[in-house]
């Protein structure tokens, strides 16, 4: 994964910070913001599955995509924890992107923007 531009990057953080209830330092980098990530994933998949499920299906992951990190992990002997966390990030920067796409900020009261 590619740094994120640092708005984004904290927005991200934001989200993973209060979602999955853990410490995200200030300035964060994208790579730490993974690893905290892909250690919180190890913790939800070993201890409480249906959790894990739950948030997916909550920011809209790709069961599909999901499912083959999982089985590329399996396969390859490797810990499928940061790849699913990069999937995360990735999912959560579209849903950033997309919403100030939408966003129309510059029309001057709310009944132009009808």
């Amino acid at each position: 994964m590619t740094t994120l531009p640092v708005k984004y990057l904290r927005e991200t953080a934001a989200w993973v910070q209060d979602a999955l209830e853990v410490r995200v330092p200030d300035n964060v980098s994208t790579d730490q913001l993974l690893e905290i990530l892909a250690e919180r994933l190890e913790s939800l998949i070993s201890k409480d599955f249906q959790q894990f499920v739950y948030l997916l299906y909550r920011i809209d992951v790709s069961e599909k995509r999901v499912k083959q990190l999982l089985n590329e992990a399996a396969l390859l002997g490797t810990d499928p924890y940061k790849p699913i966390a990069s999937l995360i990030v990735e999912r959560q920067l579209q849903k950033i992107i997309s919403r100030a796409s939408f966003r129309q900020e510059d029309l001057p009261d709310d009944e132009e923007r009808w």
